[in-house]
């Protein structure tokens, strides 16, 4: 595996198991695309069908948050906080995610303002897949993580 990228959860304000992402794959300016891999042990498992599709708004918005994260570290600057907003048009193409299925999650960056406002693209595949798709509204505050 390539290590050009720090471990998910040093780039993410959560810890433990509400950290749902493996790894970050590829990241550029305005994208980043995450790996999470479906495991019993997600918080949201349902044993007999996965995690349900409904959360992968949250996939969707570790990785807009790993992107800021990383985003700050090569600016060398502390991230800030973060919030998700809300979202437009969530649209699932599966009711669950099933274990050991490979996610692959990608965040793009519509806009974003001085405010600390702005929107990400999302999606979320698997083997090339469509299993989910919206925009995100997040903010970004001027506060910074604590370390």
């Amino acid at each position: 595996m390539d290590n050009k990228f720090p471990p998910i959860a040093e780039l993410l304000p959560h810890r433990g198991r509400a950290v749902m992402l493996d790894a970050v794959l590829a990241h550029s300016e305005n994208s980043i695309l995450a790996s999470a891999r479906i495991r019993r042990a997600h918080p949201f498992f349902i044993a007999g069908h996965g995690v349900p599709a409904w959360v992968g708004i949250e996939f969707m918005a570790q990785a807009a948050a790993a992107h800021a994260g990383l985003q700050s570290r090569r600016s060398g600057s502390a991230p800030h906080r973060g919030m998700l907003l809300g979202t437009r048009r969530y649209e699932m193409h599966t009711d669950y995610f099933t274990e050991d299925m490979q996610l692959e999650i990608l965040a793009e960056r519509e806009f974003g303002d001085s405010q600390g406002v702005g929107a990400c693209r999302c999606s979320i595949t698997s083997n090339g897949r469509i299993l989910a798709n919206a925009t995100l509204i997040i903010i970004e505050t001027s506060e910074a993580l604590a370390p």
